[in-house]
């Protein structure tokens, strides 16, 4: 085999690669998230509490996934797990462990309203999860349990996800400072290194960064390529491609919720966020209804002033 460092692996055009074939049959599905995070993303940048109940939800995400990682690593009881442990064994380092990052970032974002980190973990214990975030929480853990080849879908999916978007989105909330909350102690640089912990990988930089993906995927690849059988590769493409749906589905989810409780209460904050998610959905059934409110409004009013109009001249005459 070449020299690591002069060879991607996988290569992009290398159709037997577990990773591409993953990428291949969900590439309609990563273009719609793609398109539907991005939005989702602009509005949450704009609303820190929006942001906040977003880093949360994936708290719970990563912490089901790398639970799965930790039981299978240290504590593999069936052959089928036996075989995922020796597979994760080959491409899993704590650098990747998002978890305890998202939790750094609560820390901050929370500074508000828990003083404590004991009161943190009290919030964390008891937080009712909306109800299709904790049905993505139980699919993480059903499919693993079942099929443990299954947290290889998760690994690919969602971590490498944050590899490609993470530099990215750092970017961005650096020109978004309000979203965290003021600390008088805190330059801008270290309050976004306080913040950003869930999509930075390494301290050391971009270039390390760039080292460690490039690391997990060859070492992924390689540990992938002939420890599955044909089925399993099977499965874990498809259970792949329920993961988009899952997280178009509890980001939407955060957005109805808080469109629920903002339009109880109306407020400047509520006439901002139902413009923005009206713009940002064209074709959402809240648009169209928004649409219809709003043709009859102005029909009502048309109406009205037709009839000022005529009983005014029907006066003239008489």
């Amino acid at each position: 085999m070449e020299d690591s460092t002069n060879t991607i692996i996988p290569s992009p055009t290398d159709v037997g690669a577990l990773a591409n074939r993953i990428n291949f049959h969900t590439r309609d599905a990563h273009n719609k998230i793609n398109t539907f995070m991005g939005i989702r993303m602009a509005i949450a940048m704009r609303h820190g509490f929006i942001y906040r109940q977003g880093i949360l939800a994936y708290y719970y995400v990563f912490d089901a996934i790398e639970q799965e990682i930790d039981r299978l690593l240290h504590d593999p009881v069936t052959e089928k797990e036996l075989q995922t442990s020796t597979i994760l064994k080959q491409f899993w380092l704590e650098d990747f462990r998002r978890s305890t990052q998202i939790y750094k970032d609560l820390k901050l974002l929370y500074s508000n309203l828990f003083k404590s980190t004991e009161s943190l973990n009290e919030f964390l214990a008891k937080f009712e999860k909306p109800p299709l975030l904790q049905q993505f929480v139980n699919d993480i853990h059903e499919n693993i349990r079942k099929e443990p080849c299954t947290i290889l879908s998760y690994c690919h999916v969602l971590y490498l996800a944050l590899f490609a978007g993470g530099k990215l989105i750092r970017s961005n909330l650096y020109r978004r400072l309000g979203l965290f909350p003021n600390f008088e102690r805190l330059s801008q640089k270290e309050l976004v290194k306080k913040g950003t912990n869930f999509f930075t990988f390494s301290d050391l930089g971009p270039t390390e960064e760039t080292r460690l993906k490039l690391e997990y995927k060859k070492n992924y690849e390689l540990a992938t390529r002939t420890e599955l059988t044909e089925a399993q590769k099977l499965q874990i493409i498809s259970v792949a491609g329920g993961i988009f749906d899952w997280n178009f589905h509890i980001v939407a989810e955060i957005g109805e919720l808080n469109r629920r409780e903002l339009m109880g209460k109306f407020s400047f904050k509520c006439v901002t966020y139902v413009y923005e998610e009206w713009m940002s959905d064209k074709d959402s059934a809240f648009r169209k209804a928004f649409n219809t409110a709003m043709l009859l409004m102005l029909s009502i009013i048309a109406v009205w002033v037709i009839y000022l109009l005529v009983k005014k001249n029907f006066l003239s005459i008489v």
